[in-house]
């Protein structure tokens, strides 16, 4: 696609950080919408706007943070993500992997989908728990990952709603905190779509309990409704609990996913 106006999202300062797939397919889906090619421009920018906001502060600063290693830079560091600042402070992360790891047993591999900053306090916090391979369109983030140097983990600068950029190989689990919402405001039934291509013996799924603003407005039972009436055929539920601000669901595999292959699709998830 040679697009001057797809060039300058691709090369703006502000976008230059995400993903490029990211960017064309989110072009190419407003040129679907828009017959003006700087109507889809400025709707992209827009929808562009709408999944970066959690990693808009990172700069150089946060890499040179890495070389500091006690609990004050890490928090400091985290708290450069919305998804990792809103589960500080350390304490408090550290409960909800000790009561994630009651359930699935000490980690041996980890996918984490839409990462942000999490693979670093993973790495960080958890140095035995094997691999942590991280996923997110933020160039920033992955590139945080790979600063570390940690033995066998990496970061993927990818799009997740391509679903081949999802690893193929085996891993203990997989985290998908937040992001299954998202995913389907921008592509219905990419859900579970996503949790389908995932090999791994534990999904680890959150949901948000309440408004940016904090406001409780009934989401729990929303997203609770749709996990439990739409579990992925090879899936069964091995514990749900909340947190202040989170509905967190530990699916366990009950077979393998070539068994579950020729399973009806599920409806989409509603966001509403």
């Amino acid at each position: 696609m040679n697009d001057a106006y797809l060039e300058k999202l691709l090369h703006s300062k502000k976008y230059q950080d995400v993903c490029p797939d990211a960017v064309r397919r989110i072009y190419a889906e407003c040129l679907v919408r828009y017959k003006k090619p700087k109507d889809a421009e400025k709707a992209a920018r827009e929808a562009l706007h709408g999944i970066t906001g959690a990693f808009n502060g990172l700069d150089s600063r946060a890499l040179q943070r890495l070389s500091i290693q006690d609990d004050v830079a890490l928090s400091e560091l985290l708290s450069r993500h919305a998804s990792t600042r809103e589960r500080l402070p350390l304490a408090a992360m550290d409960a909800l992997y000790a009561r994630i790891f009651e359930v699935t047993g000490p980690p041996g591999g980890i996918l984490d989908l839409a990462c942000g900053l999490n693979p670093v306090y993973l790495i960080r916090r958890f140095p035995s728990a094997g691999p942590v391979v991280g996923i997110d369109i933020s160039a920033s983030c992955v590139g945080l990952i790979e600063a570390l140097g940690a033995e066998g983990s990496r970061g993927i600068c990818a799009d997740l709603l391509n679903p081949e950029s999802i690893p193929g190989e085996r891993f203990h689990m997989a985290l998908l905190f937040k992001i299954l919402p998202l995913l389907e405001r921008q592509r219905a039934g990419t859900a579970m779509e996503v949790m389908r291509h995932i090999d791994a013996q534990f999904l680890i799924i959150s949901f948000p309990t309440r408004t940016l603003g904090g406001r409780n407005v009934g989401m729990e039972g929303n997203y609770s409704d749709w996990m439990e009436r739409h579990m992925p055929p090879d899936r069964a539920i091995a514990d749900r609990f909340t947190t202040d601000n989170e509905l967190i669901y530990i699916l366990r595999e009950t077979m393998s996913p070539s068994d579950a292959g020729n399973s009806p699709d599920a409806p989409s998830l509603s966001t509403e």
